[in-house]
């Protein structure tokens, strides 16, 4: 497209959330772009298990079939071990399953099949700038990929509408003056790909620990994802990279029991990652013309796995609304608030949840009480396993019969 063609709408960020949100564009009929700073296949820090809910999204965009084949089903999440050691494994059950596979298969499969339903895909791709100008369209500015040989041209790219779909240092979400802090959750993760992890090949674990806890996932070729997620006055320094970032995961693999029982033969399959703080929010997930999804709209922990599913669901919500504010010709921010709507009625009970969890993991005690009363109940085990893969509603662990029958376990 030539720098005074305006399309219909660009979106910033080819992540799961961005590829959804363009496919479904597409599909409606407008004319997309959408760009990301990587080219793909890229890393992406994640615990990298992908729930059932997930799965029902991708077969609505036509491409579950592609994604299947990337990795091995599972019909069991990730058990969580209690600081005491208690063991709590919940299943779907009727026939639900859920998918463990690495974010760079993912992401790339997802931004394939938005290629190929017409969105205009630009990877490496950087998002410098945005503004509006006039008659209510958007000027973005791209420049090259800093990692390739050479400097790239910069462009300006015009949009009627933009979707910030460009994570939790959304350059979006600043720009339009939607992001704020969030003081009270400012954890990091640690993250690596090792192969050699004894590691339960059905299901992944969620290891509470004194520092916080460990994720170990099974991903295929024979590799596991190993997570530690820390508070951020614990890793400093060490986050910078390099040596000191692997001293501080291996002290802390070494710090547990079960973590150095599970490393104990594990091999490093590539470099270590670090992220955080990654906690953050928004004032709102839209503004005049412009709309955020996925990390962009907001994230809180990845504890229960939210990430992945409510950006997939969240991307399905935001193409609903802005499809139907672009074909009234009206994108006021009166017309993008439903999307807001539909994102808390959707996501209000599940985010409450997770506050809740975090809460309780600040209490080693409780958390074991909590573990052994879920052990003694499996239909408690499973429900929450449900919830977590988003096929029940969270609502349900937040009621009163939840917690008599937890006491009564």
């Amino acid at each position: 497209m030539t720098a005074s063609t305006v399309c219909d709408v660009i979106v910033v960020g080819g992540g799961p959330a961005g590829s959804t949100a363009a496919t479904l564009l597409r599909r409606a009929g407008w004319d997309v772009v959408l760009c990301d700073a990587a080219r793909f296949p890229r890393h992406k820090i994640c615990g990298e298990y992908v729930p059932p809910a997930a799965l029902r999204i991708f077969e609505r965009l036509g491409a579950l079939g592609a994604i299947e084949s990337l990795g091995p089903l599972r019909h069991v999440g990730m058990a969580v071990v209690s600081p005491g050691g208690t063991t709590v494994l919940g299943r779907y059950g009727g026939g639900v399953r859920g998918l463990s596979l690495r974010r760079l298969d993912l992401d790339r499969a997802l931004l394939d099949h938005a290629r190929q339903s017409g969105v205009t895909v630009l990877e490496g791709a950087r998002v410098t700038g945005l503004a509006r100008c006039g008659g209510g369209v958007f000027e973005v500015a791209v420049g090259g990929d800093a990692r390739a040989a050479g400097p790239a041209p910069a462009a300006v790219l015009r949009a009627r509408a933009v979707v910030g779909a460009d994570g939790r240092n959304s350059l979006v979400a600043r720009r339009l003056g939607l992001r704020r802090t969030e003081p009270r959750h400012r954890k990091w993760a640690v993250m690596g790909h090792f192969g050699g992890v004894d590691v339960p090949a059905g299901h992944g674990e969620m290891i509470v620990t004194p520092y916080g806890y460990c994720g170990i996932n099974p991903l295929p070729q024979g590799l596991a994802n190993v997570c530690v997620v820390v508070d951020h006055q614990a890793i400093r320094g060490a986050a910078v990279g390099g040596d000191r970032l692997a001293s501080f995961f291996h002290d802390r693999i070494s710090a547990h029991p079960l973590t150095r029982q599970r490393m104990a033969r594990a091999e490093p399959v590539g470099r270590l990652w670090a992220t955080g703080p990654m906690a953050c929010r928004t004032a709102r997930g839209f503004a005049d013309g412009a709309v955020l999804v996925g990390d962009a709209a907001g994230f809180y922990d990845p504890f229960t796995g939210e990430g992945i599913a409510m950006a997939l669901r969240g991307a399905e919500m935001a193409a609903e609304v802005l499809s139907g504010a672009l074909r009234r010709g009206d994108l006021a921010s009166r017309a993008l608030e439903p999307y807001e709507e539909a994102r808390r009625a959707a996501f209000h009970a599940r985010l409450r949840l997770d506050r809740s969890l975090q809460a309780l993991l600040k209490h080693p005690r409780l958390t074991d009480w909590v573990a052994r009363r879920l052990r003694r109940d499996p239909g408690l085990a499973d429900l929450l396993a449900r919830v977590t893969g988003d096929t029940v509603d969270a609502a349900r662990l937040l009621r009163p019969g939840f917690m008599a029958r937890l006491l009564l376990a």
